[in-house]
């Protein structure tokens, strides 16, 4: 059995002393940007394949595991897949209901990423709504599809690693693709998403619109 406390700094010297007090058993310390997400860090990567569900894991908060709740949501679940005991030192729980908190907190985060994509989502559909209004939409049904088409074969291989869930960097890293790019693809699809649906609703209000005609004739 194992005691472990992780940190992440961005400097070595950074928060030393501080953070030196709250140190439990042996430390597995990462020196890198709050950016790069937990499982892409060199000393959590090494953390995950070594904890056990015998051994206890101490983080001070959740967001040492990544600066958005995608990458602390991803954070969370490798550590939960590992069966150890994560203590979360700002929740103030007993260890025994470490596991409980570890699934509580992961399914509040999945509930709020899920959310904030639906309201980016209706957003552009709204965006999009105004712009068709305003006459500034461009581009008809076809001559947008066939685009969309091109556009989804020439970055196929980016799309099906977000289609799996990789992080930006995991794709950048097995297609040689930038990680600016692999952002830019990510919000062109939300884009084209968001226009599908546009184009449903329309067809649907259509319906609608004639079988009011076809009662009123």
């Amino acid at each position: 059995m194992s005691v472990i406390t992780y940190i992440r700094v961005s400097t070595v010297a950074q928060s030393k002393f501080k953070q030196q007090a709250k140190i439990k058993g042996k430390p597995f310390i990462d020196k890198c940007p709050v950016t790069l997400p937990f499982i892409e860090r060199p000393r959590a990567q090494e953390l995950l394949t070594t904890l056990t569900e015998e051994d206890t894991l101490y983080i001070e908060d959740i967001d040492r595991l990544g600066d958005n709740p995608k990458d602390i949501l991803d954070g969370l679940k490798a550590l939960l897949k590992t069966n150890a005991n994560v203590i979360i030192n700002k929740f103030d729980l007993e260890e025994g209901d470490s596991t409980a908190a570890l699934k509580a907190v992961i399914s509040a985060f999945e509930t709020m990423i899920n959310m904030k994509e639906y309201q980016m989502q209706e957003k552009t559909v709204e965006g999009i709504a105004r712009a068709k209004a305003e006459g500034k939409y461009k581009g008809g049904k076809k001559g947008r599809k066939m685009n969309v088409e091109r556009w989804m074969e020439r970055n196929k291989d980016v799309i099906q690693g977000l289609k799996d869930g990789l992080t930006t960097y995991q794709i950048s890293d097995l297609t040689g693709v930038g990680k600016t790019q692999v952002s830019r693809v990510r919000k062109r699809l939300r884009e084209i998403e968001a226009e599908q649906i546009q184009d449903e609703n329309e067809a649907e209000s259509g319906v609608v619109d004639n079988n009011t005609l076809l009662a009123e004739a």
